[in-house]
């Protein structure tokens, strides 16, 4: 992701504007788009769009594509994209070793019963169980999995997509965030760099080059 002043031309001899927030444009790739969400179809919509001139204003093409412009294969595609949620169990490589007997006993009955109705969850629903959350909680889990899977294939559907846009929007905000702190680090590097200035000591050169460079 990187950010365009809304001034126009950004050949090199331009220095980046202020990093204000309303007065420059949010470039995003497909490939960008691509890691968050793994519709092709919702990533070329996004590129296209691209620029964006607020963070809001891409959070907000962003729900229009995803709602509107995109139909139901292009969305199960990009559910599907994600891991079966039992793989994610920090249990599933962990060492008896490490952890007392009990306590892994305990924790490999759990990641079973979360495997089992994730696999039921798939087969009836059509694409794996995920979660918004990076921490891993196992009753929590479990609980949202016996949940869902009693639920009506159209109603978790819609569930899921709605998770799916809460992990693009996160995306999106944290390379927006990104930008906007890196950019002044940029400025500050290019400051006083001055673009007519010969990139080595010309005393360095032989004197073919050296007439050459003056």
């Amino acid at each position: 992701m990187s950010i365009l002043s809304k001034h126009g031309d950004t050949s090199l001899s331009q220095v980046p504007q202020s990093c204000s927030k309303s007065s420059n444009w949010i470039v995003m790739e497909e490939s960008e788009f691509l890691e968050c969400c793994g519709s092709i179809k919702f990533a070329k919509e996004m590129a296209s769009t691209s620029p964006f001139f607020l963070l809001q204003h891409a959070l907000d093409v962003a729900f229009d594509v995803w709602c509107n412009k995109i139909n139901v294969h292009s969305c199960l595609i990009a559910l599907n994209t994600h891991m079966n949620i039992s793989k994610k169990s920090p249990f599933c490589r962990a060492s008896y070793n490490s952890v007392s007997s009990t306590i892994m006993d305990a924790s490999f009955k759990d990641c079973h019963e979360i495997y089992a109705l994730s696999m039921q969850y798939l087969s009836r629903f059509g694409c794996p169980y995920f979660t918004k959350n990076f921490n891993w909680d196992t009753d929590v889990i479990l609980m949202e999995l016996k949940t869902s899977i009693t639920n009506k294939p159209v109603s978790e559907f819609h569930k899921a997509c709605r998770k799916q846009f809460n992990i693009i929007e996160r995306h999106i905000t944290k390379g927006y965030l990104c930008s906007t702190i890196e950019l002044p680090i940029i400025q500050a590097a290019v400051k006083d760099f001055d673009l007519n200035k010969k990139p080595y000591p010309i005393d360095d050169l032989n004197s073919i080059a050296r007439d050459k460079a003056r």
